[in-house]
């Protein structure tokens, strides 16, 4: 679990899954990942207790990792600006996004270079913006407050540090509640017919907590989530980082379908519908294939 005196609520989730609080071992929240991997790797039964944006982080530098969320819990304080911890883009509280300029810099948490990068400074270099990106292990206000840069990706907790250094946040880039990860059990491979059921299941329970609620109920996000994800499939740079990119994408289409009532039978039908179509052509002498 993570080594911070502040995440009382993880220590909590932790002696709850466990009678032998000795068995409980603190590292830094960005390591848990790491350590649990690097335990199962030596045949040790692990589990850990961790923040899901610094889990996230380890599985976007660790595409092979065995390592799942198995549970998650709501990060729930009253004392956050949005309830929970939420990786935000910072900027001066007299201008806004849309004033930034097309050649930028911007401080970033080096904890989370990764997701600042999937999330949000590609997309915004896509749009042709230029990002001149400073990594700080801390303090990344104090680059603003000295004018070294035109934005700060850092996360919000209470807010307060932001506000003294006149910042205002533009825009959320990554929530995140507190996640039990581990390695999960063996299972049969997840179809594309067993993800399109989970995600209508999903959709028809009607959960706040659910992320793919959230998508299907929030038109303007999932279209931004398929194209920002089609952009990482077109500059995925080896097979592994393309298969990674491709099932995000699906998933992200197959959201769109349910939410459409588009069924995977609604598209064999179409494509054998081409088939046949195109079938005829060549037999024409026609055809393009």
């Amino acid at each position: 679990m993570p080594k911070n005196a502040g995440l009382q609520r993880c220590r909590e989730i932790a002696e709850s899954l466990t009678n032998d609080i000795s068995k409980i071992q603190e590292v830094r929240g960005e390591d848990v990942p790491l350590f649990v991997e690097r335990c199962i790797q030596e045949s040790k039964r692990a589990i850990g207790i961790t923040g899901e944006d610094l889990f996230k982080e380890f599985l976007l530098t660790s595409r092979k990792t065995a390592l799942r969320i198995l549970r998650r819990f709501k990060w729930e304080d009253e004392s956050f600006v949005y309830g929970k911890p939420v990786l935000c883009l910072m900027g001066s509280k007299d201008k806004s996004l849309e004033e930034m300029p097309q050649r930028a810099k911007i401080c970033i948490n080096s904890k989370y270079k990764e997701i600042a990068k999937k999330y949000f400074i590609n997309p915004l270099e896509n749009k042709g913006y230029t990002i001149e990106k400073i990594y700080a292990s801390g303090a990344t206000e104090g680059f603003f407050l000295r004018g070294l840069v035109d934005g700060v990706i850092d996360i919000v907790c209470s807010g307060k540090s932001a506000e003294n250094a006149g910042l205002t946040v533009y825009e959320k880039i990554f929530e995140s509640d507190i996640v039990l990860i581990g390695k999960p059990e063996p299972c049969e491979r997840l179809s594309l017919d067993d993800l399109y059921n989970k995600i209508l299941a999903r959709i028809a329970e009607g959960s706040d907590k659910s992320y793919t609620y959230k998508l299907a109920n929030d038109p303007p996000l999932l279209y931004r989530k398929i194209i920002e994800e089609a952009g990482e499939v077109i500059t995925a740079k080896t097979k592994e980082d393309l298969i990674w990119e491709i099932s995000d994408l699906l998933y992200f289409i197959l959201v769109l379908m349910a939410k459409n009532a588009v069924s995977l039978g609604d598209i064999e039908i179409e494509n054998t519908r081409r088939d046949r179509k195109e079938s005829i052509k060549n037999s024409k002498g026609d055809g393009l294939l």
